[in-house]
């Protein structure tokens, strides 16, 4: 699946949709205000569209120590680690003064075990980020705000401003997306030809979708029009109403007492207990004897529409046998394409920070690290690319295991919701304690409990937890 500069560019990068997306976060915002509605942060700007290629600068690395001296800086990671030390290769290839070492002490679960290494006065200097409101307010994190501010290569077209918000609080960047995660449905387009359905458009409906998912639906042959539905409440609410984010975020407040919480809701219980496409309706004991142990039936070539994000385009590529695309979620009112992100950040209390600073950089916005990652590193990279060139997006969208509809997509992530649950303040504690009750049994979904009875309530409580989350915070950042 090939594709040419000119397409990616054309029909994305040179109409400034990959670059009008707000800069810098700052002033005395908290994330919360720009990072999930930024509609009017992304419209086009003739001025934002990139140069053929963003260069990085040519001035003088702040890995530079005055003694030439090698640093050493310990990496907390729980990614893959064969493909990590790769990464740490590649940048200390190209930086001989800074040598790397994975911190093998830090590991699941990820914030008890950085608390013991907090407590031991042993922090690594760089590392992931699983909960940032409570690593801001325990002191671990760096802002890094003057370092950004003083790098030239850090600037509004070459960075998705709205996702590198959701990493500052009261104007001070303490972590930066490293990883980029879409949303969508995939499409198997061979199944779709088999049954005479036509592909649909990049602006589809969720009547659209409800109509193919009836028509793809053959449950004498274990056939299915849709896949992972149950669990996609939080990537529709906005699909009803745009003013909304991730778990009804506007940038402000949480609005679960909004019409569009409980009509996502209620929309999908109709796709999947009344319409029955959805293989979301059988349990996994009966999925395995159709389509082998925990394999996906989409995967299997048995499902029509998959709501899944580009970490699967790897697999279906190696082990689906047929043709297969990737689109925006239906709309409702409209489409928004659901974000998540994986952070990164350095220690308060490191004692080389222009080096770490250094090493984040080249995992997050350097064009050289990058382009080393897709080209060299990781095949297949799992992470859509954060920094808005030219040549890195071609790189990506010149890999075999990207779609041609993911074009389409790309051009909605400066409007894009993200995933709070590593950045907003009170998020991660609003899904345990308010929503994960009710989410256990399927209570919400089945309708056993109407969305409509409890949306004021779950409303209240996720208030109270937002408003407790955000005073700390704001205490935490003056």
């Amino acid at each position: 699946m090939k594709k040419s500069v000119g397409l990616i560019l054309s029909s994305v990068m040179l109409i400034g949709l990959l670059a009008g997306c707000g800069g810098k976060s700052g002033g005395n915002a908290s994330p919360s205000a720009s990072a999930v509605n930024s509609s009017d942060s992304a419209s086009p700007s003739a001025s934002a569209s990139p140069s053929a290629s963003a260069s990085e600068t040519t001035s003088a690395s702040p890995s530079e120590s005055p003694s030439g001296e090698v640093v050493t800086l310990k990496y907390a990671t729980w990614n893959d680690p064969v493909v990590e030390q790769k990464k740490l290769d590649a940048f200390m290839k190209t930086h001989p003064n800074i040598k790397i070492e994975i911190d093998k002490s830090v590991t699941w679960p990820w914030d008890e075990k950085l608390g013991a290494a907090a407590a031991a006065g042993k922090m690594p200097d760089v590392f992931f980020v699983f909960n940032g409101p409570s690593n801001v307010a325990n002191g671990w994190l760096a802002d890094m705000k003057p370092y950004l501010d003083g790098d030239a290569d850090y600037k509004p077209e070459n960075i998705f401003g709205n996702l590198s918000a959701t990493g500052a609080y009261n104007g001070k960047q303490y972590m930066l997306p490293h990883q980029l995660f879409m949303q969508g449905v995939m499409i198997n387009v061979d199944l779709f030809n088999k049954e005479n359905i036509p592909l649909p458009k990049k602006d589809w409906t969720i009547k659209d979708f409800e109509k193919i998912a009836k028509k793809l639906t053959k449950v004498s042959d274990h056939q299915f029009g849709v896949e992972n539905l149950l669990g996609a409440r939080e990537l529709f609410v906005p699909q009803f109403d745009l003013s909304l984010g991730w778990l009804t975020y506007d940038g402000k407040q949480f609005n679960f007492d909004k019409p569009a919480f409980s009509e996502a809701i209620h929309w999908i219980n109709n796709v999947v207990y009344n319409d029955k496409t959805s293989v979301d309706l059988y349990d996994r004991k009966e999925q395995d004897k159709w389509y082998g142990k925990d394999k996906s039936a989409f995967v299997a070539g048995k499902v029509g529409m998959k709501i899944d994000a580009n970490w699967a385009f790897a697999d279906v590529t190696k082990n689906g046998k047929f043709k297969w695309d990737f689109l925006p979620l239906p709309g409702s009112k409209g489409q928004r394409v659901p974000l998540i992100t994986d952070y990164i950040g350095m220690a308060a209390n490191t004692q080389h920070p222009k080096e770490a600073f250094e090493f984040i950089k080249w995992l997050t916005y350097s064009k050289e690290g990058w382009t080393q990652r897709i080209n060299e590193i990781e095949k297949p990279i799992t992470s859509l690319p954060l920094l808005n060139d030219r040549d890195v997006w071609d790189a990506y969208m010149s890999t075999s295991y990207t779609a041609p509809g993911l074009k389409d997509a790309i051009a909605m992530i400066p409007d894009g919701f993200v995933d709070g649950y590593k950045w907003l303040p009170g998020d991660a504690e609003i899904i345990d304690k308010v929503l994960n009750p009710y989410d256990t049994k399927k209570e919400l979904v089945s309708l056993k409990v109407k969305p409509e009875d409890v949306a004021k309530d779950i409303q209240k409580k996720a208030m109270d937890i937002f408003t407790k989350n955000q005073t700390q915070i704001d205490a935490a950042t003056k």
